[in-house]
């Protein structure tokens, strides 16, 4: 019995001293592209999908000249792809897919405060998961080098 209200007496202790920790959300970076939201259509585990991701471009951002993103395994992406910016003009891009890469060059740059939709149109299926991780990378205006932007992620329930 001494044991048991030892034990108690010491656990009680141990959790007063310890202060809860509330986690806060980072604020959204204003003046770097993330990625808004991803959307699959249908929503069920069919063989050909599309996929749809918005990347938001901010005010203070670079315009972007060119977008990559790497296809996970088990997805394989057709070379048929609509892109439109908010007000849902089409935007002219030249798109190639090579195995598990997707890049998008843009004929005209793509400005500041602006949000891009990108939809794969013929997503095909041949591996099973429950997320498929798509990375996704900008290139900006007067650089050459790939930075990421974020990760898009479709689950499938």
């Amino acid at each position: 019995m001494k044991k048991i209200i030892f034990t108690t007496a010491v656990s009680l202790t141990l959790t007063a001293l310890f202060y809860p920790v509330y986690a806060n959300q980072i604020p959204a970076n204003k003046s770097f592209p993330h990625i808004l939201s991803t959307v699959q259509f249908p929503q069920t585990k069919w063989g050909t999908v599309r996929h749809t991701l918005k990347l938001e471009i901010p005010q203070n951002s670079s315009a972007i000249t060119q977008i990559n993103i790497d296809v996970p395994p088990g997805l394989t992406v057709k070379n048929d792809f609509s892109i439109s910016d908010k007000s849902g003009r089409k935007i002219q891009a030249n798109t190639t897919v090579n195995d598990s890469k997707i890049t998008i060059a843009f004929a005209q740059l793509v400005t500041p405060a602006n949000i891009l939709n990108i939809d794969m149109n013929r997503v095909n299926r041949t591996g099973t998961s429950n997320a498929w991780l798509y990375r996704v990378y900008a290139k900006f205006v007067g650089s050459d080098a790939e930075i990421p932007v974020g990760i898009a992620q479709f689950r499938i329930y």
